[in-house]
């Protein structure tokens, strides 16, 4: 099953392939290979190494789409996709795409960008205008709260001054999304709010 591109997390895939080509041998058979393709003999006599030793690093690079065999009996012969190296070496060069890699995979596409938009670090830059950006954010700071306990209005107001200045209108819009509820001076999650923060 292909991933759904809302959620897609492109960390897991970058860790891989940087991970398959962390090794002296595996960068030098990429070399070998860039060149034209070889089978695992050659590879092993040109690198100086045992062909079980080749025959595993050629299954790494494999594991991550960098290697692709070419049958032609009585030899494998092994070609580099250079296409695919590009691909992801590009993705670590361009802003846009670097950024991608702090997004949460546990939101959707959508969510990622306003936070991205509205979050600078723990900084919340402005309060959003539309009742769905207004949703995505308020709900990025349930997920944040520290503790689910009753919290008196003066320190869940110091709480939200570390992300805005306007921690009045913040409070007051959780009581009106139905997140919390007041009650003489002291804010409790909802089963609304509890929800969210055990998504």
């Amino acid at each position: 099953m292909s991933p759904n591109p809302e959620t897609h997390d492109p960390v897991p895939e970058m860790v891989e392939f940087f991970k398959a080509l962390a090794d002296p041998a595996r960068l030098r058979i990429v070399g070998l290979l860039a060149e034209e393709s070889r089978c695992g003999r050659e590879l092993a006599t040109e690198l100086g190494l045992s062909p079980a030793t080749v025959t595993h690093h050629l299954r790494g690079l494999k594991k991550v789409g960098l290697v692709h065999e070419d049958r032609q009996p009585p030899y494998t012969y092994f070609k580099l996709d250079l296409g695919r190296m590009q691909s992801v070496l590009r993705n670590t060069i361009k802003k846009d795409q670097v950024k991608e890699l702090a997004v949460r995979p546990d939101v959707s596409q959508e969510e990622n960008k306003v936070l991205s938009n509205f979050f600078q670090g723990d900084t919340l830059k402005s309060i959003p205008a539309q009742r769905r950006k207004k949703e995505i954010i308020f709900e990025e700071l349930l997920r944040r709260l520290p503790e689910d306990k009753p919290w008196p209005e003066r320190e869940l107001s110091a709480w939200l001054k570390g992300f805005h200045s306007d921690f009045c209108t913040i409070r007051r819009e959780f009581i009106m999304c139905g997140y919390m509820e007041r009650a003489k001076g002291v804010y409790e999650l909802t089963s609304r709010g509890r929800a969210v923060r055990e998504a």
